[in-house]
């Protein structure tokens, strides 16, 4: 099994739930499919993953860059972005907020 991707069969909904729960200690709430998961005592929460941006190449816009962030609905304060990687430098990192997490491997198991 390569450790690195997770299983395409994960569906969206279900790994939203799972980050936002680790992450607020509190149940998903948001029921349409959106990458922003919500907003937790000021921190907004993000996940890249499985085409949401309506990207379905092989990285289905699960990479964090220019583009993706520029389509991703806007927050004005700290964001925590889940992504496969990101190509954002450090610089524009901090200038936007971003607190920058790696799926799969920032994901918390139970």
């Amino acid at each position: 099994m390569n450790m690195d991707r997770f299983n395409k069969k994960i569906r969206f909904e279900h790994l939203a739930a799972h980050i936002w729960f680790s992450e607020t200690k509190t149940p998903l709430t948001q029921k349409n499919k959106s990458p922003l998961l919500g907003v937790h005592n000021d921190i907004a929460y993000y996940l890249l993953y499985n085409g949401i941006l309506g990207d379905k190449t092989i990285d289905g816009g699960n990479v964090l860059n220019s583009k993706t962030l520029d389509a991703l609905p806007n927050f004005n304060g700290t964001k925590v972005i889940y992504a496969e990687a990101t190509s954002l430098g450090s610089l524009r990192i901090q200038e936007e907020q971003i607190i920058f997490k790696q799926t799969p491997y920032d994901i918390k198991a139970r």
